[in-house]
């Protein structure tokens, strides 16, 4: 039986693959709840979570939430429908307690484009291209924006979503959307690269640099030294064994 999303686990890390490359694998429902029931259930030794699309895309889009022509919703039916289901994919990829890396290749376009932002580490192959087009349908994507900010530059959303501009590899890395791009070609083998050096590292260690760089940008720089000293002492111990 063929599933949407491909689950692996292997060592300590959770392979997740968008796998309906006939459709540019866009995002529906069920695809969203899977990954969440993934990245929600971690064992204590997974270091990493990698999320990928088989084929050409790593994601265009979504299939369409929206109710059919001519029902009338109403604003709670829309919320739960529609809104609830991207926002609460999103903050599992946010809550997860190790980093998350993208690797994209081709269309990342609104959910994709969320999806590949919201990640730890955003791995894009020259060929990928970024894009929100939400208001092409005179519709705000909100959900979209939530996402990204914080984890892109204001000005990068603002510039994406009010012109609709398709944002090429080296254009989002410069805007700070994509962590790094890389040949097409090479994409499989620096991704691997990636996952072999954070998983030469032990949980506890990678779970704390996850903590800080979640939580750090919200506090005090006092709470910020306090959090730095607390995750450093608990690593610590644990690789020393006391």
């Amino acid at each position: 039986m063929t599933t949407p999303v491909e689950v692996t686990r292997r060592d300590g890390l959770l392979d997740i693959v968008l796998a309906t490359p006939e459709n540019g694998n866009l995002m529906s429902g069920e695809m969203g709840r899977l990954i969440i029931d993934a990245v929600s259930a971690l064992d204590e030794d997974v270091r990493l979570v990698r999320i990928s699309g088989r084929g050409e895309d790593f994601c265009a889009g979504r299939v369409s939430p929206m109710p059919a022509p001519g029902s009338t919703p109403t604003g709670e039916m829309l919320r739960r429908k529609v809104a609830l289901p991207a926002l609460e994919l999103y903050d599992a990829i946010k809550a997860t307690a190790v980093p998350v890396l993208a690797v994209v290749q081709g269309r990342a376009y609104g959910v994709g484009c969320a999806l590949a932002g919201v990640c730890d580490i955003t791995l894009a192959a020259d060929d990928a291209s970024f894009q929100i087009p939400e208001m092409e349908r005179d519709i705000p994507p909100a959900l979209v924006m939530s996402a990204l900010i914080g984890r892109v530059p204001v000005k990068t959303v603002s510039h994406m979503v009010l012109t609709r501009d398709v944002l090429d590899a080296g254009q989002a890395l410069q805007a700070g959307l994509a962590s790094q791009v890389v040949a097409r070609g090479g994409l499989q083998a620096r991704a691997d690269e990636i996952v072999a050096t954070i998983l030469g590292c032990g949980p506890v260690t990678v779970r704390a640099v996850k903590q800080f760089l979640e939580l750090a940008p919200g506090l005090t720089p006092s709470a910020s030294s306090s959090l730095a000293g607390h995750l450093s002492g608990t690593a610590l111990s644990a690789k020393f064994g006391r």
